[in-house]
């Protein structure tokens, strides 16, 4: 997940023969999972040739979904919308949680065992829906839906998420890696349906590949041919700069710092400080916090 921006669900293109390649499949395989198809290792190989940066890219932008929940879980939020939610992951050590039990390692220290902590996790790509039905929505809280997260209004009226989440209440959704896997249209129209259907008071998330910050020195060059490669198998992939992100959001009120690398999102210069970043947090990508109007306690 990361400037490399590998997480989300959504693939376009073919590859050679067989099952064409899905960014999915190409995150898992750079994490040493099992969950993927020879095209998929056939791009991974092709990027880490020129970006071998990547899989550490990935791993540090778990660890920022993780602070994110967790910073989140401090405001009061205890319903969470994780759109293009990609496999399900398992690092060493509580670094990187999943949204639900990130949330979870908060609100339990507030509300103990009670801690009612909902969390509806979305995939358009059919392994990982699957595997997160088997493996994350295995919790009371916790629901796994296949649905295309650009069919907004379908997807929040399907009677599953409406008995699992209370959309008379806030919702934190979490679009980390999503966006640019979309052009500015299809981006534009998400971004505004989740403002007009979302509870009064909701969160957004977002994480984002940018074109002007990179994840480490030397990496200029590399980060500026991924779009390239991933067109040869046929996925668009839209990184985009930090300005341009502050126009997709400019109908959302964009917490402080606003646009900020990851990195610093979460460190001793973000809204969650509790330590320096290190050279491990650099994934080349972007993150803010953005508000629906009328805020209120969730």
């Amino acid at each position: 997940m990361s400037s490399m921006s590998l997480v989300p669900s959504r693939s376009s293109g073919s590859g050679t023969g067989g099952r064409p390649p899905h960014v999915v499949g190409v995150v898992d395989h750079f994490t040493g999972g099992t969950d993927n198809y020879a095209a998929e290792r056939e791009l991974a190989a092709r990027l880490l040739s020129t970006a071998p940066w990547l899989p550490q890219a990935v791993r540090a932008h778990r660890r920022h979904t993780t602070r994110v929940v967790q910073y989140l879980a401090t405001e009061g939020f205890t319903q969470y919308l994780d759109l293009g939610c990609g496999l399900p992951y398992a690092d060493p050590g509580d670094e990187a949680l999943h949204p639900y039990d990130a949330a979870r390692s908060v609100l339990t220290g507030v509300h103990g065992a009670q801690a009612d902590v909902r969390t509806v996790y979305v995939d358009n790509h059919g392994p990982a829906f699957g595997h997160a039905n088997t493996m994350l929505a295995e919790e009371r809280g916790t629901l796994a839906v296949h649905a295309d997260v650009c069919r907004t209004a379908e997807l929040l009226a399907l009677p599953s998420v409406t008995a699992k989440l209370d959309l008379d209440r806030p919702v934190a959704v979490l679009a980390h890696d999503l966006l640019p896997w979309m052009g500015d249209h299809d981006a534009v129209d998400l971004l505004n349906d989740l403002r007009r259907l979302l509870p009064p008071g909701s969160a957004l998330s977002l994480s984002h590949t940018g074109t002007d910050v990179l994840p480490g020195p030397g990496t200029e060059d590399s980060t500026r041919e991924l779009p390239a490669i991933y067109a040869e198998s046929g996925i668009a992939f839209h990184p985009r700069s930090a300005g341009h992100l502050r126009a997709l959001l400019n109908r959302w009120a964009v917490q402080d710092l606003g646009v900020v690398r990851t990195e610093l999102w979460g460190s001793g210069y973000g809204p969650f400080a509790q330590r320096a970043p290190t050279p491990g947090d650099f994934t080349g990508a972007y993150a803010a916090i953005a508000l629906t109007a009328n805020r209120r306690t969730p």
